[in-house]
């Protein structure tokens, strides 16, 4: 039986129909929306310079999209945006505020290199949770700082729980240990803990990670302490998937560790798959997890280098993003699914142009009308010299 997956893709996004993009994806419940932007219809930035103006018709985009799909606003459940200038986002920020009324979505806010055009400043992606389940939001006294933003610390309905990228502040928003990336990944995993906890989870739920650090050398601290103490005696068959980008810049100077998750509640334990011909599957970080009774995968950032950390068409472009989708395809195998079940993808470039290249490759994958919803981002380094990109998913079965 073919998924249940319904894709949008609105007159008012031209540019996107030769694309192998959806605007929106919903299965069940959930409703991925792809990082939208203040462009016109020939894909080039309105209001130059004015990423004020830009938020709003991004959010404007994404309220059009929730609605297309009969819910609203209140049902957006998580947000991740992309900025262009780190020094903007109280300005996006701003704009949240006039968007949402209450009950704040979890929002994990980066740096960017850029997207589909130089001139475009912030990309905001989003998911809905359509369901007729409670929404709940959690901001604890230890993230008191995040009640002046339009931001929760988590935000759950139904089974699912989105936690926002934590941040290493104490309650009065100050930074905690600053440009130390293990004592503030220490800080960030015990909020993400606290969060679950409220929710009556642990972090055994979390079926998908991401950490944004703004020093690539950051990132083997992040993995080790999540991999090694959050996760100690966590069998490796019942690891979540963890996807580390660097990024050029946090919410404040000093900061230099982000770190977003993704909890499940479904019944049963993790489910991890992973494949020999990625180098971290003898570590407790998965390919690919998901709930054994549930139906969300969150899938690693794949990457173009085999078992031995070699890296794979060094400087080939499109070899590279083929190896990523392979490589995908293979831990959704695993799990009785393909690539038609990838209902999300956020691909991070070390060259925001290399996009089209890589969606090019997309168009040999995904059949337009079932396309995923799919985010380019520009991003200033990956795991190791020589990945030219990373590709990130969540799947649905």
């Amino acid at each position: 039986m073919a998924l249940e997956k319904i894709c949008y893709s609105p007159s008012n996004q031209p540019w996107a129909q030769t694309l192998p993009v959806s605007a929106s994806v919903r299965v069940g419940d959930l409703l991925f929306i792809a990082g939208q932007v203040g462009a016109d219809d020939g894909l080039k930035p309105l209001a130059p310079g004015d990423v004020g103006a830009q938020a709003r018709q991004a959010f404007a985009r994404i309220r059009e999209l929730v609605e297309q799909a009969g819910g609203s606003l209140d049902d957006v459940v998580d947000i991740m945006s992309f900025h262009k200038d780190p020094r903007e986002m109280d300005a996006v920020f701003a704009v949240g505020r006039e968007v949402f009324a209450g009950d704040y979505p979890a929002w994990t806010a980066v740096g960017s290199l850029g997207f589909y055009d130089a001139g475009l400043l912030v990309s905001i992606r989003a998911i809905a949770h359509l369901g007729q389940d409670e929404k709940q939001c959690y901001t604890p006294d230890s993230l008191a700082w995040l009640r002046a933003l339009p931001i929760s610390g988590a935000c759950r309905k139904g089974d699912y729980m989105f936690v926002s990228g934590q941040l290493a502040a104490d309650a009065d928003g100050q930074v905690i240990a600053p440009s130390e990336h293990a004592a503030q990944a220490r800080h960030a995993y015990a909020r993400i803990d606290e969060l679950l906890a409220l929710a009556g989870g642990s972090s055994g739920d979390v079926i998908d990670m991401i950490c944004f650090n703004q020093d690539v050398r950051g990132m083997d601290a992040a993995v080790d302490i999540w991999c090694n103490e959050v996760s100690d005696g966590v069998a490796i068959e019942n690891a979540n998937a963890y996807t580390a980008i660097a990024t050029t810049g946090l919410y404040r100077l000093g900061q230099v560790g982000s770190y977003r998750a993704i909890a499940d509640f479904s019944a049963g334990p993790r489910v991890a798959t992973n494949l020999p011909t990625v180098h971290w599957h003898t570590q407790r970080i998965s390919g690919a997890t998901k709930k054994a009774g549930g139906r969300l995968i969150g899938i690693s950032g794949q990457v173009a280098s085999d078992g031995a950390q070699n890296i794979v068409a060094r400087g080939d472009t499109a070899a590279q993003a083929r190896y990523c989708f392979g490589q995908i395809e293979g831990v959704l195998a695993k799990h009785g699914a393909g690539l038609d079940n990838i209902v999300e993808i956020t691909s991070f470039h070390k060259d925001p142009r290399a996009w089209e290249i890589v969606m090019a490759v997309g168009r040999e994958l995904f059949p337009k009308e079932r396309a995923p919803a799919w985010t380019p981002v520009g991003c200033t380094g990956l795991y190791l010299e020589g990945y030219l990109h990373e590709i990130y998913a969540l799947a649905m079965i």
